[in-house]
C-alpha cells in the first residue's frame, strides 16, 4: 500500500509541473514589458501554489505530522535569512511547512548547488524564481552578489534559505564527519556532535548584501522521526521514506533573531553562526525536540 501511495503521489506531483510551468511561461512573456518586481509578485503566487500542492501530499496524504516550537507565535510576514541544519532530502519540505504557516511560502529563495540546474523543468524554473545557484568547487562571489542585488528591491519579499553545513549530515558518513571535526579543531571551535561544522561565507554574503532589507535571521532545527534512538543517532528519513509512510513526525524549532542583533564583522559573524549551531547541537538532544 505504501509503494502504491508513493507511485501515485510522485506521478501527481511531477505530472502537474508542466501545467504550472505553462501558466508561468505565459506570465513570464506578458511581464517582459513590466518592472521586475511586478513579475516577481505574480511568480511568487505560482511558486507558492505549486509548493502548497506538493505539501498537501506530504502533510495530508502520507500521514506526516509536523510539530513546532520556539518563536512561531510571534512570527509575521517579513524578510528573513533562514538558516537550518541539513540532514535529509526532505529538509525543503520542512521549510515549506514553516513558510506556509507564515503565509510566506511563495517568497522562499533557496541557495542551491549548481548541479541542481540540470533537473528538467525544476532547475530552469528555480533560477527564474530568484533562487541562487552556487558552485562550491569553483565559487564565483560576483555571480552570487548579482543574484542577491535583485532581491534588494523593496517590493520583493524574500526568505533566503541556506544550509550552512553545505552537505547532508549522515552519522554513517564517517569521512565527512571526521573532516568536519578536523576543521573545527583547526579553527579552535567547539566540535559538533549532530551537525557538520557550518560554512559561514555564503550566509555572511547574504546578510552583508541584504542587511538593510532583512528583518530577522531564523535559526531553524529539524529532527526527524526515528533519527534519534536509544542506540544513538541514525540516518534521517529521506523524501521517499516520507511518501512511503516510514516517517510520521518532524519536529521543528525556530529561533527568531532580530537583524540588529547579528554581528556585522565577518570574523565575529563566523563565531556567531558556529555558536548558533552549537546551541542547535545541544537542542538536538533536549526534550524540546525529542
Amino acid at each position: 500500500m505504501g509503494h502504491l501511495h508513493f507511485i501515485c503521489s510522485a506521478i501527481l506531483i511531477v505530472g502537474a509541473a508542466p501545467t504550472f510551468l505553462a501558466f508561468w511561461l505565459v506570465w513570464k512573456i506578458l511581464s517582459l514589458i513590466l518592472p521586475g518586481w511586478m513579475y516577481q509578485e505574480i511568480d511568487d503566487i505560482f511558486f507558492g501554489s505549486y509548493q502548497k500542492y506538493i505539501l498537501f501530499f506530504f502533510e495530508h496524504c502520507s500521514g506526516l505530522k509536523v510539530y513546532f516550537s520556539g518563536d512561531f507565535d510571534g512570527l509575521k510576514q517579513e524578510n528573513a535569512l533562514y538558516l537550518s541544519n541539513h540532514q535529509s532530502t526532505a529538509d525543503w519540505i520542512a521549510c515549506n511547512s514553516v513558510a506556509v504557516r507564515n503565509k510566506s511560502i511563495g517568497q522562499i529563495r533557496y541557495v542551491m548547488k549548481d548541479g541542481l540546474q540540470t533537473i528538467p523543468m525544476y532547475g530552469f524554473y528555480f533560477y527564474q524564481h530568484a533562487c541562487v545557484y552556487v558552485n562550491r568547487d569553483a565559487f564565483r562571489p560576483q555571480k552570487m552578489l548579482e543574484a542577491l542585488d535583485y532581491l534588494k528591491h523593496p517590493k520583493i519579499r524574500s526568505w533566503v534559505v541556506i544550509f550552512p553545513e553545505g552537505t547532508l549530515f549522515d552519522p554513517v558518513d564517517i569521512p565527512t564527519i571526521e573532516k568536519s571535526r578536523k576543521i573545527a579543531e583547526e579553527k579552535k571551535l567547539p566540535v559538533l556532535g549532530n551537525h557538520l561544522t557550518p560554512r559561514y561565507r555564503g550566509a555572511y554574503m547574504i546578510f552583508d548584501r541584504l542587511k538593510e532589507k532583512l528583518d530577522a535571521v531564523y535559526n531553524v532545527t529539524y529532527v526527524y522521526d526515528n533519527s534519534m534512538t536509544d542506540e544513538g543517532r541514525k540516518t534521517a528519513p529521506q523524501l521517499i521514506d516520507i511518501l512511503l509512510g516510514r516517517c510520521k513526525e518532524i519536529r521543528v524549532h525556530l529561533k527568531r533573531i532580530p537583524i540588529d542583533n547579528v554581528p556585522n564583522d565577518q570574523e565575529k559573524f563566523k563565531l556567531w553562526i558556529h555558536e548558533l549551531f552549537k546551541d542547535n547541537d545541544d537542542l538536538f538532544l533536549s526534550s524540546v525536540l525529542i
